[in-house]
Formats: structure tokens, sequence, C-alpha cells
């Protein structure tokens, strides 16, 4: 018995936000606030930051994507776009390398890639804690991503949250960030194949300094993901510093929204497919 054509092309975008090292789910409060009538949302909570549960012992970046796929998991998102920033830029990469059937679209958000040995990045960083204490080293840490353009209060958030990071928690995710820097991100980017667009507002120099991306377009992150992603699409973010999200939550939003009626043209075309190979097979 034939059964009946296919009903109900209108399948949601879902989206998956992924923080940065640091940093809070809530950090992407003003851009999903932009989305509810668009999008099935999700949000990360990785073990060891604000409001999720504590972190035992050493993590890599590989697990955070795996975290990240449990909460897809939960949520009941079989296929979903990641919008990563900093950090989460680096997870969105290894997710889309590592469950490419599972991820649809990858938006990474003002993300670098600093090849380093981690165990040095981890002494050094201890080095700034035990040398300016965790506050001030928070104070430090956030004045060096360009925050300029934000209100005290949003800036006074970010310091907040840096200092009550433990700091253990801090040196963990450091140390992933680095070792994957260094052993996995060549090896990563290959393997994309999702639909990719770099939101950039800044770079990293050789010295990790960081710049305005539109007077320093080069960097190791930029210059690697368009050289071995040449379908990615590119946004230099003029006057803007490292949290795009917060600065312009319109811009992430609408890249969502853009996303979103992709998404819904292509599972339509899809469904006009299916629909007209289910009438021929009955006519048959």
């Amino acid at each position: 018995m034939c059964s009946s054509p296919i009903s109900n092309p209108a399948v949601p975008l879902n989206v998956i936000f992924v923080h940065g090292w640091a940093c809070s789910w809530r950090d992407w409060s003003g851009v999903i606030s932009c989305l509810f009538d668009y999008v099935q949302i999700g949000v990360v909570k990785f073990p060891g930051s604000p409001d999720a549960g504590p972190l035992e012992g050493a993590i890599s970046l590989s697990e955070c994507a795996a975290h990240v796929i449990a909460q897809a998991d939960e949520l009941g998102f079989e296929r979903f776009a990641v919008v990563g920033h900093s950090m989460g830029a680096r997870i969105a990469v290894e997710l889309a390398a590592h469950w490419c059937d599972r991820i649809s679209h990858l938006l990474v958000v003002d993300g670098s890639h600093v090849p380093e040995d981690p165990d040095e990045a981890v002494a050094r960083l201890a080095g700034q804690l035990a040398q300016l204490g965790q506050r001030g080293w928070a104070e430090a840490a956030v004045e060096t991503m360009m925050v300029d353009n934000l209100d005290p209060d949003q800036t006074r958030d970010l310091v907040n949250r840096a200092a009550q990071y433990p700091a253990d928690v801090l040196m963990a995710y450091y140390y992933a960030m680095a070792a994957w820097d260094r052993d996995h991100f060549d090896a990563a980017v290959e393997q994309v194949t999702c639909p990719v667009t770099i939101m950039q507002s800044t770079s990293l120099d050789e010295n990790e300094v960081r710049h305005l991306v539109t007077s320093h377009p080069s960097s190791r992150w930029l210059d690697a993901l368009g050289a071995r992603l040449p379908q990615a699409v590119i946004m230099l973010v003029p006057n803007t510093g490292h949290f795009v999200m917060l600065e312009q939550p319109q811009l992430v939003a609408d890249w969502v929204k853009d996303t979103a009626h992709v998404f819904q043209d292509d599972h339509l075309k899809e469904f006009k497919q299916l629909n007209y190979q289910h009438l021929r097979e009955k006519r048959k």
C-alpha cells in the first residue's frame, strides 16, 4: 500500500551557540533574544563554566565537541548549525570535522590560532595569575580583547565572570586550546565540508597582540581557513572588538536568520522532489 505524500515541509533550523574561553553562554543572550521566532536554540555550558557542573581533571577540545553533541542529543537536534566564538570557534571546526553528518552550517566568530607548546602556554598563564591575582588578571585579559565599545556594565560582567572561574579550570581549557591549535587544527579544517562563514573583527599578530582585523587582515586563523576552505564566506567586521555578539548582536542574529531561510528553501526543494517521486511511483 502506498503511503500519502510527505506533509509539513517546514522544518526549523536548529542552532547551538558555543561560548569562548573564560566566558559564558550568557554572552549570546542579546543574539538569542532576536531569534525566538526563527529557529530552535541550544546553548552549551561547559564543565567548570558559570552555571555548569564542575570540571574534574583535564579536558580536550574533542571532549568539548562531544559535550556539544550530547547537548544536541538531549534537545533532539539530529542536525544543527553551530555558532562558536573564540575557543568556541575552534570547537565548531572540531564538530564539523568529526561529526559532519550532524552539522549543517558553521559560523565561527573571531577565532584565533596560536600553535605553541601547551605546557609553556599554561606556565605563562599561571605566572600571570600568580603575579596579578585572579581579579587583576581578569581585568588585564579583558582589556586586551578591545572592549572600548562595550558599556561599563558589559565590561564589568566579563571581568567578574573571568575572575570567578577556578584557576585550574582556566588552565585546563587553555591547555586544551593550545594543544588543539598545535596538533589538530590543520587536520580538522581539511575535513570540514559544510557551509562555513567566518565573522572576524580582530586578529592576533605573531606576538599574540590583538588588532582590528580591518588594519591587520592577515592572521594564522584567517589565512589557514581561507586557504583550506576556499568556499567559506569571510565577513570582516570593522570597528568592533573581540566580543562581536555583545557589540553587534543583530549582525550574528541576521546570519542565523539568513541561514534559516536558506535551510528552509533547501528543505522545501527536497520535500517537493520526494513528493514528485512518490506521485510517480503511485501512478505506476
